[in-house]
């Protein structure tokens, strides 16, 4: 189906009436992270993370020099915030703060205080160009000296607990004392533990030794375990050093199965609605089933063949056989055991596209002719659905009742094949990407809901999970030479990088025609 703006003159007239007003402190930003942006990882003499066997061995592409953010961030900093943002999430790579580069597992090694000041320089940076810096502590890696299944061993979740101490205490020092700043005030702990879990145990596409069902829960509930003492670990640090409150949370991945999503969510929030260990059951029930009623509005609901519809049933039922409250049991006593009852300070989601039905497909010739006989879709398949994200973002706020909502990841993704970017099948391109989304996250917030930000992934083309073809970027690269060139374009040659500026440019001014010129403009 060919992706177009969903709406007209006349919708952009209703929406921004006299009665619609931007939050004060509204949040545009971009998304990366470290391992895919930074470069120096896995190679000779560089630090070890837990992909290396797979990039030592071939089994995916290299990630050399990424984008080499660790280095020239100052010009990417100055990138955004000459689009008029006010945001910028990057992360913490573990790896390279406390390294070993050495392909063996066991001790700790101690942490790399040099490279704990660079990180400082760069949140620095990103402060002193006037944007709020939101800084991931895990996005789906870990040192390789852990193993490749950390998250299986929960005895060894107090390393984790000690790094986030070490980098909360340390980056905040340094930013005060060096930088004259204030502290870090937004944290992610863990990013998207619910698509990792799968990834890993489930689907077998991250590095992993052991595999299953059963073990999938076993990390996500240590990956919930996880979360707690790291939120438990950062409010400690403010307090014992006079710093004002962090803002501390998780982002998810949408799923439009509530077990394979919210449940996260909803299991951090409950002591907080005053839920018993003993109720969480019925609790999470009664969740489940406003979130169904919430998704089954989706117009992409309505529109969807009866076979997709029906693999879809067949995945909750599935899921439903399957789903174990007990797995995640380490994950609940931690929740319980904690002397805060609060576990989230904010919701922050990811919305890509959030339908199972839409993640199978028959091989292309491509495929075939390549040997990749894969039935997942690729990013650059993945189905946009704007609309859908209206509802998605309602769902999420179903017993979270007072905290702030963040977007912290949505983005569409073009193939580059051999140097050779390749037509979306939808024929979509970024701007109406831009334009369209953004008209349902202002539509959110007109109708109450408590947004507080939106975060673009990425702002320019990374390393995408063992592969440079996907390209998620405002800004693409020139991979032809190195060190690797930044365009002022995005793959497709649209200027994607001025139409997110200026679209953010004309929501804050508040003036009604030049929003509405902006979410209608064609020529980028």
């Amino acid at each position: 189906m060919e992706f177009n703006r969903h709406f007209s003159r006349s919708d952009l007239e209703e929406l921004f009436d006299d009665r619609f007003e931007l939050p004060g402190g509204f949040m545009f930003g971009v998304a990366n992270a470290a391992y895919q942006v930074e470069g120096g990882f896995n190679g000779p003499g560089e630090p070890l993370n837990n992909w290396v066997e797979y990039e030592r061995s071939g089994k995916v592409e290299p990630s050399g020099e990424a984008i080499r953010f660790w280095t020239d961030y100052p010009g990417e900093v100055e990138l955004a915030a000459g689009m008029n943002l006010n945001a910028f999430r990057l992360g913490i790579e573990w790896a390279r703060v406390q390294p070993q580069s050495s392909a063996t597992t066991g001790g700790a090694p101690p942490f790399d205080r040099v490279a704990i000041e660079a990180y400082s320089d760069m949140i620095a940076a990103v402060m002193g160009a006037g944007m709020e810096p939101v800084v991931t502590l895990q996005h789906f890696t870990h040192p390789y000296w852990l193993g490749l299944d950390f998250w299986l061993e929960r005895d060894r979740l107090e390393q984790f607990e000690r790094y986030v101490g070490e980098i909360a205490t340390g980056l905040n020092r340094l930013l005060v004392e060096k930088h004259g700043m204030r502290p870090i005030k937004y944290w992610v702990t863990l990013n998207e533990p619910n698509a990792l879990s799968m990834a890993t145990y489930l689907i077998r596409y991250f590095p992993r030794k052991k595999s299953g069902i059963r073990k999938t829960g076993r990390a996500w509930g240590n990956m919930i375990d996880a979360h707690c003492r790291a939120y438990d670990t950062l409010h400690r640090v403010y307090g014992e050093n006079g710093w004002p409150r962090p803002s501390v949370s998780y982002n998810t991945a949408h799923l439009s199965v509530y077990l394979l999503d919210k449940v996260m969510t909803d299991l951090l929030n409950a002591r907080r609605n005053g839920v018993e260990q003993k109720d969480l059951p019925a609790y999470l029930e009664r969740g489940r089933k406003a979130w169904d009623e919430e998704i089954a509005r989706c117009p992409e609901v309505r529109k969807t063949p009866r076979w997709q519809m029906r693999l879809e049933r067949l995945l909750v039922k599935v899921t439903d056989r399957f789903f174990r409250l007990e797995d995640l049991q380490h994950g609940i006593d931690a929740i319980y055991s904690s002397p805060d009852p609060d576990k989230m300070d904010y919701l922050a989601v990811d919305y890509y596209d959030p339908f199972f039905h839409n993640m199978v497909k028959a091989p292309t010739i491509q495929d075939i002719r390549e040997k990749r006989f894969n039935l997942n879709a690729e990013f650059w398949e993945q189905v946009l659905n704007p609309r859908g994200m209206y509802h998605f973002l309602k769902a999420e706020v179903i017993n979270g009742e007072g905290l702030p909502l963040i977007i912290l990841e949505n983005g569409m993704c073009y193939k580059v094949y051999r140097g050779k970017v390749e037509p979306r099948p939808d024929g979509a391109t970024r701007d109406r990407f831009l334009q369209s989304y953004l008209f349902e996250v202002m539509r959110a917030v007109k109708d109450g809901l408590p947004l507080a930000g939106y975060f673009h992934w990425t702002m320019v083309d990374n390393y995408e999970w063992g592969s440079y073809e996907p390209r998620f970027g405002l800004f693409t690269v020139d991979r032809s030479r190195s060190p690797v060139r930044i365009s002022t374009v995005d793959a497709w040659g649209v200027n994607a990088g001025k139409a997110y500026g200026e679209i953010v440019s004309a929501l804050r001014s508040g003036d009604r025609e030049r929003i509405i010129a902006a979410f209608l403009r064609d020529d980028w």
